[in-house]
């Protein structure tokens, strides 16, 4: 956060330039347009105090000195007490113990400044006066990062922070709008001998996906130049484990970078994740999830864990993987997550899950799911930022009982399907598909020099299996047969082990 008393002490003993003296002007100006919100967000949080855990403010995020002594009291009380009520008594008891915090209270007013600020206010707009704090904190940050904002204060009170956001976007597309002055034709039938050459070389090879050999192949692996990949199925299947076991891995060993951009899970889900798959295929020495998840942890497994962690540890300076938590899921956001990191050099995004945006103001969900996957389109085509981003999303509820699953068994918004370059579905057998069941699947193992020969044999029931749908794909063929994988998830075992051909539902 920008305060003008850093600012000031930054440059204290230095002459100033031009532009830093505006630039103070210019944060004492917008922390004056702040201070209204700053007031109504902790005149509310003393009002209705539970309404402070559904965001996660911090106190940077407040300028003004009154209001950042109101809040910390709160979050105090409330996060680290867990009280449940800010009424006098409570403040006045905390305030005992912590005597600096009491001094300024005192300056300010005490309880009655809290009260009179609340008189007012709507607790149904405290949405509304947080995207108005932080819109200001964003106007801060592009003022320190060299942008004038001096003459347009005003103007940014009356818009919104993605109108701001915008307002620069298009100053900087202007800018950058005459580097190249001419829109460029080719010749289509040109360059066939240099685009032989290329792909020779593997350019259409993408990166593989880890113990997957049947799927990249029919995919192609997961090209990285401007093109989506979706992943469907039902709840509890195992869309986001699946996303890890897949791309980290692969990442890891290809020495690429990735984004996990998550909304349904925090990171320490993904480093769970990350141990379990360490022990099981680094270290073979595999761990079930349910005693990572119960604790009290004998020596052995003590041992076992921090060897992996060890293991993983040792690939934590390349920093190839990067987990971004969103509070509240947004396209907007993953947009400019995606544009960020590309600039950073990153060409692998995952988003786990696609769902309706938490701003959205369509009526029916598949409208904004549809809308937000051709933006995210727009964002990774080549034209673009020119990248790769895996998609998890949720089958249909009926879908649980459909034995051939295709596109008809998306969700929400079965448009999203149109701008993937592969589309993967997957479930787990039903219970007569096994071997000597009603309705038993004949599985082909692929042998031989060229894959070619084809080795029978039945689902056992003592085994954990997925099998895998390609109703989607740009890079082979299109539900030509599904793919059958020996998938252990309780351990993180993963691998391709055959082929078989699902009837289609009558």
């Amino acid at each position: 956060m920008v305060r003008s008393d850093n600012i000031a002490k930054t440059i204290k003993n230095t002459k100033l330039t031009p532009f830093q003296e505006e630039l103070i002007k210019a944060v004492k100006k917008v922390n004056e347009f702040k201070e209204a919100c700053e007031a109504n967000i902790a005149a509310i949080i003393y009002k209705q105090p539970e309404i402070l855990y559904n965001y996660n403010l911090k106190l940077d995020e407040f300028s003004n000195n009154i209001w950042r002594v109101y809040w910390q009291i709160a979050n105090d009380l409330l996060l680290i007490e867990n009280k449940t009520v800010l009424d006098e008594i409570t403040v006045g008891l905390y305030l005992e113990k912590h005597s600096k915090l009491s001094e300024k209270y005192d300056e300010y007013g005490g309880y009655k400044t809290i009260v009179n600020a609340g008189e007012y206010v709507q607790i149904e707009n405290f949405d509304g006066y947080v995207q108005e704090l932080r819109k200001w904190n964003a106007v801060l940050k592009i003022g320190k990062c060299g942008f004038a904002i001096q003459n347009k204060i005003s103007d940014f009170a009356d818009m919104t922070a993605e109108e701001v956001y915008n307002e620069y976007s298009i100053f900087l597309n202007d800018a950058f709008l005459h580097v190249e002055s001419e829109v460029k034709s080719y010749n289509g039938l040109d360059g066939l001998y240099e685009l032989i050459d290329k792909l020779n070389e593997g350019e259409g090879v993408g990166l593989p996906l880890y113990n997957a050999e049947i799927l990249s192949k029919e995919i192609g692996g997961i090209n990285l130049n401007g093109n989506i990949y979706g992943l469907g199925a039902s709840s509890g299947v195992g869309k986001s484990t699946k996303a890890i076991e897949y791309l980290f891995p692969s990442v890891l060993k290809h020495q690429e970078k990735i984004v996990y951009i998550i909304n349904e899970q925090d990171q320490n889900n993904f480093r769970k994740e990350a141990l379990i798959w360490t022990c099981s295929n680094i270290l073979k020495k595999p761990i079930h999830k349910y005693i990572l998840r119960d604790g009290k942890f004998d020596e052995e497994t003590k041992q076992i864990l921090r060897e992996a962690a060890k293991w993983l540890d040792s690939q934590k300076e390349n920093r190839n993987i990067t987990i971004i938590p969103l509070e509240h899921y947004s396209a907007k956001t993953v947009i400019k997550i995606i544009k960020k990191y590309h600039s950073l050099g990153v060409r692998l995004f995952v988003l786990d899950t696609l769902k309706e945006s938490l701003d959205s103001r369509d009526e029916a969900t598949w409208k904004s799911m549809e809308r937000d996957m051709q933006d995210l389109y727009d964002t990774v085509k080549p034209a673009a930022c020119n990248v790769g981003l895996f998609v998890t999303y949720q089958l249909s509820k009926s879908s649980g009982k459909t034995r051939h699953l295709s596109n008809f068994d998306i969700g929400q918004g079965r448009s999203i399907v149109d701008v993937m370059s592969a589309n993967l579905m997957m479930r787990r057998p039903f219970d007569d598909e096994y071997e000597n069941g009603k309705n038993e699947i004949t599985c082909y193992r692929l042998e031989g020099k060229n894959k070619k020969t084809k080795i029978p044999f039945k689902l056992n029931r003592d085994k954990h299996y997925m099998i895998t749908f390609i109703p989607k794909n740009r890079f082979g063929g299109t539900d030509v047969f599904q793919i059958v994988s020996e998938d252990d998830m309780s351990i993180n075992i993963y691998k391709d082990i055959g082929i078989c051909n699902v009837p289609e539902d009558w």
